[in-house]
């Protein structure tokens, strides 16, 4: 491992006390050479107990540092934490995962590899918060392709392949003095933002399949609910913010759907035609989710979430394709 360059590695937190002690055990567990790297958790000025949790772990680990963040915003935590890194390569790791011992190693021996990526990233599992069946199902659909899509780094790949963006990222410094920081008006979807910029540039972003950490998805329905539904409407607001598309075509599939089923519901009543073709596409769409349903529980060996996975499914587009709506027309998004 001589030869490797020094790695910042930057974290983004605010009010994580039920996660940070077992996401920081994960991060100083990695076999990445322990002079070749500094930790950087930039705190939103949690209450919570986060930051005394922190500040006992730093007082025994001279690699953390606690970065002061006044506000909740993400990126500009990410910012502030890129601005004081002292490392050639710069990975950003996300709270609510822990990582495997070889992550950060990997992700970085993947950018000396490839001289041509830009950033580098691997598969994020999804494992339930707890034992509940919801929480299960919300984890399992979390890296569905039903529900998930084309997204590589979450329903995994064969071999390392090109791709839109990574969870997380690990990235060459120079990247951020030729395209610039995150974008600091994207409350989310700034690192899909960024990548997006990053490819329109002519960089490149590999997915390593071989490099995993596993993820903890929102296991409360409200919560659930609210985040799909924030991550789709800061997508296409983002999208309207920043004047370019910054998302993929998966991103717009649920937003047909709902428009399908808002249509259907109007026109339905005054046409037969309309009521033909809604009825084939819903019933296209339900069979879909109880073949998908069906296999999960069989190969889960839990029955009980044929039941619980399509309401996991119909929840996801629902709230995506609305909040996708909602980003689309609220005139905050303005340019």
């Amino acid at each position: 491992m001589t030869g490797l360059p020094f790695l910042s590695v930057v974290i983004p937190c605010w009010n994580e006390a039920g996660f940070v002690a077992a996401f920081l055990d994960s991060v100083l567990a990695n076999d990445y050479p322990p002079d070749r790297m500094e930790i950087l958790l930039v705190d939103g000025m949690s209450d919570d107990g986060t930051r005394e949790i922190v500040a006992r772990y730093a007082e025994r680990e001279p690699r953390l540092h606690l970065v002061d963040n006044p506000g909740h915003s993400k990126p500009v935590a990410l910012n502030l934490g890129i601005l004081e890194a002292r490392g050639d390569v710069i990975i950003r790791l996300d709270v609510h995962a822990v990582y495997q011992n070889d992550y950060l190693r990997q992700c970085v021996q993947g950018l000396v590899a490839h001289p041509e990526a830009d950033n580098v990233g691997g598969v994020r599992r999804a494992e339930p918060r707890d034992e509940k069946l919801l929480s299960r199902a919300i984890s399992l659909a979390n890296t569905h392709p039903l529900a998930a899509g084309n997204a590589k780094y979450r329903i995994g790949a064969s071999g390392p392949k090109w791709v839109d963006t990574v969870f997380g990222g690990c990235y060459r410094r120079d990247v951020f003095d030729r395209i610039g920081l995150f974008d600091e008006r994207l409350d989310r979807t700034q690192d899909l933002e960024l990548n997006q910029r990053l490819r329109a540039a002519g960089g490149k972003i590999l997915l390593i399949p071989d490099i995993i950490c596993t993820y903890y998805p929102r296991g409360d329905w409200r919560e659930f609910v609210t985040w799909t539904y924030r991550s789709a409407y800061w997508a296409f607001r983002g999208s309207r913010t920043v004047g370019r598309w910054i998302g993929s075509w998966r991103n717009c599939v649920p937003l047909g759907f709902v428009a399908g089923l808002a249509g259907a519901a109007v026109l339905g009543p005054h046409s037969k035609l309309v009521r033909q073709v809604a009825g084939t596409v819903v019933g296209t769409y339900a069979s879909m989710v109880l073949i998908s349903s069906a296999r999960v529980a069989k190969r889960e060996g839990d029955p009980r979430l044929l039941v619980a996975m399509p309401v996991v499914f119909f929840a996801t587009h629902v709230a995506y394709g609305v909040g996708s709506a909602v980003g689309i027309l609220d005139p905050a998004g303005r340019r």
